[in-house]
């Protein structure tokens, strides 16, 4: 159990989970999700769009940051922490660390995208829909998979990589 879960604390947790409840499955515009994160202790910046169901770690929002205009599609998640129950934190070294996670400014999170713990998803990145961010996601790269891996640069327009990679294409003679 948290620190945050005990004594007087507890009602904090409490009304933490109702918020993040609320903000997850309650119909409203984005920007009331950014607002009820933010009570919760997210801190999320301007113009940020957070859509339905999107996770953000229960147990420790305040470790969790997501700058100006960035953008969270449904059914996301950010963990920001990790915990192992005792038996097991002997084998991972990093058990109990506080970790968090940085969203940078206009990142873009898509669809059933996982962000683990200690991850920074860099400026005017692009996770894929479905992808798990194991590790940091360079600015202006684009990650799928699982585990996410860079598929392409944003600075590269996919004009200069198809003349660059592939011989021309024409009718056949």
């Amino acid at each position: 159990m948290s620190d945050k879960s005990r004594g007087w604390r507890f009602p904090r947790a409490v009304l933490n989970r109702f918020l993040h409840c609320a903000a997850r499955y309650v119909p409203m515009m984005p920007s009331c999700r950014a607002r009820l994160h933010r009570w919760r202790g997210v801190r999320v910046g301007r113009n940020v769009f957070i859509g339905s169901e999107v996770f953000i770690d229960d147990a420790e929002p305040d470790l969790v940051v997501i700058e100006d205009e960035a953008t969270l599609i449904a059914r996301s998640a950010v963990l920001a922490h990790a915990y192992y129950p005792s038996h097991l934190q002997k084998y991972f070294v990093e058990s109990g660390n506080r970790c968090g996670v940085t969203i940078k400014r206009g990142a873009y999170i898509g669809f059933g995208a996982v962000i683990l713990p200690g991850v920074t998803v860099g400026e005017e990145a692009v996770v894929a829909a479905g992808a798990l961010v194991t590790r940091d996601v360079p600015p202006r790269s684009v990650v799928m998979g699982i585990p996410g891996r860079v598929v392409r640069m944003l600075d590269e327009t996919p004009s200069d990589k198809a003349d660059s990679t592939e011989a021309p294409k024409g009718p056949a003679q």
